[in-house]
């Protein structure tokens, strides 16, 4: 199952549809604090998770999920539109596993999820 985290609900529900398409089990939420929320409950195999978002940023949600015990081995994956040298290390320092840069290119996403055999 894959959790993904934007507050950009057009986007969150375009990729949403795109996973379900390609045989992945998926679900939304559309804030920080919901996505930790859900995936505390769910347990997700993979949470994509915006940067920029409103309130709770992304580096504070994977800062997060990696102090807690029963989600600190979910692999995490930021998505954003900053995609210079400092935003991606700042995004693995905070946890992420992996860094996708906006706009998404899914082939990609499809293949890192079928690695991660998150379906």
């Amino acid at each position: 199952m894959v959790l993904i985290i934007d507050d950009n609900k057009d986007l969150a529900e375009i990729i949403y549809e795109y996973l379900n398409m390609v045989g992945y089990e998926a679900m939304v939420a559309f804030s920080g604090e919901e996505g930790i929320a859900k995936a505390k409950q769910q347990k997700p195999d993979a949470i994509l998770c915006d940067i920029g978002m409103a309130g709770m940023k992304g580096y504070e949600v994977a800062e997060y999920i990696r102090r807690d015990a029963g989600l600190k081995d979910v692999y995490l994956i930021a998505i954003s539109g900053y995609s210079g040298q400092g935003d991606v290390e700042r995004s693995l320092k905070a946890g992420f596993n992996k860094y996708l840069s906006k706009p998404i290119n899914f082939d990609y996403l499809k293949k890192v999820l079928d690695d991660l055999g998150a379906n």
